[in-house]
């Protein structure tokens, strides 16, 4: 399962936010990183993987197109989703 949103971050600062969220002192979900790279992390969680990549957008300038992909549907990508817009809008 695929779900693809744009953002006003940085791909820097998208996946530093995703890393926040499940590793984070607040964090809001329980993850390790697998792997990671300057354009994505692959957390494992609980129920599974789920990847999230940021790269600039090839059709929108200034803006990053972030991917999170997992395997079967995970409740916490709508979460992760809402953080990382909140965190784009700066509050």
């Amino acid at each position: 399962m695929t779900t693809e949103t744009e953002s006003a971050l940085p791909p820097g600062e998208v996946l530093a936010a995703a890393r926040d969220f499940f590793l984070g002192a607040d964090r809001m979900g329980d993850a390790w990183i697998d792997t990671e790279s300057d354009t994505h992390i692959t957390f494992c969680t609980f129920r599974g993987n789920l990847s999230i990549a940021a790269f600039a957008d090839p059709e929108a300038a200034g803006a990053t197109r972030v991917r999170v992909t997992t395997l079967r549907e995970e409740g916490i990508v709508p979460r992760l989703l809402v953080h990382l817009a909140l965190a784009g809008a700066g509050t």
